[in-house]
């Protein structure tokens, strides 16, 4: 092998710094950016402590942002939301409340007694398994497979109507359920 002139060296050594220039700027472009530059806007309200239209970036949670709004009240019912759903933009959440007690005309020693539960709790409709899609009126199995199917294949729904976009799902059988359902 011949030893290099000095010109052969000064070549190599602008190919190297070359090479190096352009894989650094490929990484640069390249490079992880965490989060979304563009934001999303969402809102929540219910029982939480600070309701409101938030700006939060694209990947956040539906717990981050309860956070981010001081937290739930005390009295709410988080027991049938998914806190781990991503958010999406445009999106309002609504914390529901534990029903509250009532007064009744009790004994004496009782003069509060809670009052029958209400039974019905919201049903989200973008984060609900079929199982939970079931217990509302009119939505059996097949109904339920078909809401999962078609938010999966299309986004979440952004209002009732939405649903009418189901095969299966008419004018009559969403409003069976239109007052049990959130987004």
């Amino acid at each position: 092998m011949m030893p290099l002139s000095r010109r052969e060296k000064i070549l190599a050594l602008c190919a190297s710094l070359g090479a190096f220039l352009f894989v650094g700027i490929v990484w640069w472009v390249n490079r992880p950016k965490g989060h979304s530059a563009v934001p999303l806007i969402v809102q929540i309200e219910g029982a939480v402590e600070h309701p409101g239209v938030y700006e939060v970036p694209e990947g956040t949670r539906l717990f981050e942002l309860l956070e981010r709004a001081g937290g739930a009240k005390a009295d709410a019912d988080l027991r049938g939301l998914n806190l781990a759903a991503p958010l999406y933009d445009g999106q309002k959440i609504v914390i529901p409340a534990l029903p509250r007690p009532e007064r009744t005309s009790g004994s004496p020693s009782s003069p509060f007694s809670l009052s029958p539960p209400l039974g019905v709790s919201l049903v989200n409709v973008n984060t609900a398994s079929p199982e939970e899609l079931e217990t509302l009126p009119g939505i059996g199995e097949v109904l339920a497979q078909r809401i999962v199917e078609y938010r999966e294949a299309h986004g979440p729904f952004k209002s009732p109507e939405d649903l009418l976009k189901i095969k299966g799902i008419g004018p009559k059988t969403l409003e069976k359920f239109r007052d049990r359902i959130t987004f």
